[in-house]
C-alpha cells in the first residue's frame, strides 16, 4: 500500500512538472526550481540570452570572479560563504555582490539545507564569457 502511494506521488510530481515549484508527499519531495537550474546549467545560453548579455552593463573584477566561482565544475548551487572563500572577499561583500548579480539576471538564489544557495543563470554565463573574451584581448578585466 505504501509503495502504491509513493508511486502515485512520484507520478503526480512528474506529470505536472511545468505547473509546480515544490511537491511533497509520501516521503517523496521534489523541488522543480532545483531541477530547472540543473538543466539550465548544462545548456548553453540561447541567442536571446546572449543578446541580453551584450546589452547589459559590464562586470567589475569582483563580480567576474564570483561568476567564475558559481560556474565551478561539479556544482550547480553554491553557498555564499564558499564563494566568499574562493574569491577572497568578506562574506558580507560577497552576499551584496550576489544580490546585485541577481537583480541584473546573472545569478539566482534558492534555499539549501544550510541556508541560501546561489547559481549562475545562462545570461550570467554569457556575460562572463564576454568579460573573459575582453580580458583575453587586453581590453581590461582580470586574466583567467
Amino acid at each position: 500500500m505504501g509503495l502504491a502511494i509513493l508511486a502515485g506521488a512520484i507520478g503526480l510530481a512528474f506529470s505536472n512538472l511545468d505547473k509546480i515549484s515544490r511537491f511533497k508527499g509520501a516521503g517523496f519531495e521534489a523541488e522543480m526550481k532545483m531541477v530547472h537550474t540543473i538543466i539550465e546549467n548544462q545548456t548553453e545560453p540561447s541567442p536571446e540570452q546572449k543578446k541580453q548579455a551584450i546589452q547589459s552593463d559590464g562586470l567589475s573584477d569582483e563580480e567576474a570572479r564570483i561568476l567564475v566561482s558559481l560556474q565551478k565544475p561539479g556544482y550547480t548551487w553554491r553557498y555564499a560563504r564558499t564563494v566568499s572563500g574562493e574569491v577572497s572577499l568578506p562574506l558580507d561583500k560577497t552576499e551584496s555582490i550576489l544580490f546585485s548579480l541577481m537583480t541584473r539576471g546573472f545569478a539566482k538564489n534558492g534555499t539549501g539545507s544550510d541556508g541560501e544557495i546561489w547559481a549562475i543563470t545562462n545570461v550570467g554565463k554569457s556575460v562572463q564569457e564576454q568579460y573573459r573574451a575582453k580580458a583575453a584581448k587586453g581590453v581590461g578585466g582580470i586574466s583567467f
